[in-house]
């Protein structure tokens, strides 16, 4: 998640650099071409940054389910062995 993150923020902090006006010049006075250019581009960016989300959030699931059946085995285990202290103390 970290990277996807460090891609939203050098996309916001870098100037884009296919550009060759300066970066004071707002957005507003390039031509639609380009405008469509870095709408693309950020389009891009933006839809491998929800890929990135998407695996992680896969694999954090995937680890969830593995610790919850770890816990449930854990219980069940708990409660045979506090079956067996019982029987052997009566």
């Amino acid at each position: 998640m970290s990277a996807a993150i460090q891609l939203i923020n050098q996309a916001l902090t870098q100037p884009d650099t296919t550009d060759n006006r300066p970066a004071q010049v707002s957005s507003f006075e390039l031509g639609p071409e380009q405008r469509l250019r870095r709408a693309l581009g950020y389009i891009t960016q933006l839809q491998a940054e929800v890929r990135t989300l998407r695996e992680e959030l896969a694999r954090a699931e995937r680890s969830i389910g593995h610790k919850e059946m770890l816990i449930r085995n854990a219980t069940m285990r708990e409660q045979e062995l506090r079956a067996e202290l019982v029987k052997l103390m009566y």
